[in-house]
């Protein structure tokens, strides 16, 4: 072939590519439909739209036409388009209208769920507007597109608020308990135990938690050489590259302790034993990966029915879809104690009675849990052990470091800290008056009674500290760490309190090591004995200026 032929060939190619350019668009489902006055979400909520039949019929109209055409073009995740429908709804169900005007405006801004979506629903406005000019009204559109003034409220991520900051070590210690108990009793299954457990270790995210798949547990792998040990791979949030909210930020990895692999592998098995219950069929080990590490049995099926009715697709090839993904708001409902379900076959809560968590010491109440206390409890327990900012940013997912500073600083911890401080400074005054150093076992208040001898165990054998001055159920305790702090207390003048502190040094030493796979189990409840550390020194120094007495007087 010549020059000249072949240039008319590349050219015709050309032609041929770009004589597609202008063909009409492929179009697709998207997520939402109306049915009425209904808007569906598929296969996640619906708002019942009531008021829009207060509006005019053709502004009406017009705004299911156009709410689904702004949904469409995916500038807004689902359910942020979503949450803006519902809080448009309320607001119209609040102060009914048949224009959006500026007085409607003003009365919808006055709304805490309006003003947290209003960044969409002006959005939508403008859209709507540019389509329908009789949307809604220039000064209405105008108040609308003003900044708000931020609202100067306390942040949850202080521990001023018993029901809405971080958790006392107390407090989670408690929680943690109950989960095992209620785990290890039936109340609650293999489901509900992970949850809540992955929430307590890792505080993801309630949509976090809901978008895992069970491929997103892995075992240990070589890369490059390097063992990798277990690990869970979480779908990011809040990512702004994100193309849509459903895993398309980027993933965060974390270790995995044997407990929680160990759980995860019960709940694989039941899984499998579900999907293919309903898909009546077999899964390979690739298929099951694809699906929901958290799944029921209606939001399945409802899966099926709108991939093949909706979306018209085959949905054996699309086990990856997030339909088949259970609600987050029902992780949010879990993670606080106020349901069990889902289950994997039926809505109902198959384990009869629903455990109750456990009783605040600072409330004497239930404890209020939730997904954003877990997280502040998490960070401030992490940032409490030495994390650095940049690791703590990294764990949690953020990308600005400076939404971390009130987990470094909070002025209500601090003044805990120094009346902590203050306490045990103050502790040799209080026991002069109060108690008393023993010279001997001789010269304590209850010298006679054996079940007042406080002991410490070490190199397997118990050795005696002091005396308890005061009958009462803690000196029954071969660990005597707490009385340390104890005005009652008696020590022993010549008793190995430098054992008790070396022992607790160390114990404090671990604490504060770096994170290790395999060792996280601690991490969910760390440890803080620095003011049980300070108490042993105070005693050790008075011990010290008592036999430097005994001395002088031998001498």
């Amino acid at each position: 072939m010549n020059t000249a032929a072949q240039k008319a060939a590349t050219e015709s190619r050309s032609l041929e590519i770009s004589l597609d350019q202008t063909a009409r668009p492929e179009s697709r489902p998207i997520g939402f439909r109306w049915e009425g006055n209904r808007l569906i979400q598929i296969g996640i909520d619906e708002t019942n739209f009531y008021a829009l039949s207060m509006l005019d019929p053709d502004t009406a109209q017009s705004l299911r036409d156009n709410f689904l055409d702004f949904a469409s073009e995916g500038k807004y995740a689902m359910s942020t388009v979503s949450q803006s429908a519902f809080s448009i709804n309320y607001s119209l169900s609040q102060h009914p209208t048949r224009t959006f005007d500026k007085a409607w405006v003003l009365n919808a801004l006055a709304l805490p769920s309006f003003r947290s979506q209003k960044g969409c629903i002006k959005s939508f406005f403008i859209y709507w507007r540019g389509r329908y000019p009789a949307a809604i009204t220039d000064d209405a559109l105008e108040l609308l597109a003003k900044p708000l003034r931020q609202d100067r409220r306390p942040r949850n991520a202080l521990s001023d608020d018993p029901e809405k900051g971080w958790l006392t070590d107390i407090e989670y210690e408690a929680l943690l308990q109950c989960t095992w108990e209620n785990y290890d009793n039936g109340k609650t299954g293999t489901q509900g135990t992970l949850l809540r457990l992955l929430s307590m270790q890792y505080a993801r995210r309630p949509s976090q938690l809901a978008s895992l798949k069970i491929g997103d547990f892995r075992d240990s792998f070589r890369d490059n050489g390097v063992q990798i040990g277990r690990q869970i791979h979480f779908p990011g949030a809040k990512d702004r590259d994100a193309e849509d909210n459903f895993r398309d930020s980027k993933e965060e990895v974390h270790p995995v302790a044997d407990h929680l692999w160990d759980l995860y592998q019960i709940q694989r098995h039941e899984l499998k034993a579900l999907y293919e219950s309903i898909f009546n069929s077999s899964l390979t080990s690739d298929d099951l990966d694809q699906l929901p590490l958290f799944a029921s049995k209606a939001q399945v099926e409802l899966a099926i029915d709108e991939l093949t009715r909706h979306y018209g697709l085959d949905w054996k090839s699309n086990l990856g879809h997030r339909l088949f993904h259970i609600n987050p708001a029902w992780i949010t409902r879990l993670i606080s104690w106020k349901t069990n379900a889902p289950m994997y076959f039926s809505e109902i809560n198959a384990h009869g009675t629903m455990p109750m968590p456990p009783f605040s010491h600072r409330t004497g109440k239930p404890l209020v849990v939730t997904a954003t206390r877990m997280r502040h409890t998490r960070a401030r327990q992490l940032a409490r052990l030495g994390t650095p900012k940049h690791v703590l940013s990294f764990w949690l997912g953020h990308t600005v470091h400076q939404s971390l500073d009130a987990y470094y600083s909070d002025p209500a911890e601090e003044a805990r800290n120094i009346n902590d401080a203050m306490g045990v400074a103050l502790l040799p005054l209080a026991m002069s008056f109060t108690g008393k150093l023993l010279d001997d076992q001789s010269q304590a208040s209850r010298a006679d009674d054996p079940e007042s001898t406080l002991e410490f165990a070490t190199s397997e054998k118990l050795k005696e500290v002091g005396k308890c001055g005061k009958h009462s159920f803690c000196a029954t305790t071969t660990i005597p760490i707490p009385c340390y702090r104890c005005k009652h207390f008696e020590p022993l003048v010549y008793a190995p309190h430098d054992e008790v502190l070396n022992a607790l040094l160390k114990r404090q030493a671990e604490e504060k090591a770096m994170i290790k796979i395999g060792g996280l189990r601690k991490l969910l409840t760390p440890i803080d004995l620095s003011s049980d550390i300070r108490a042993v020194q105070a005693c050790i120094k008075r011990c010290d200026q008592r036999k430097a007495e005994l001395e002088a007087v031998h001498v």
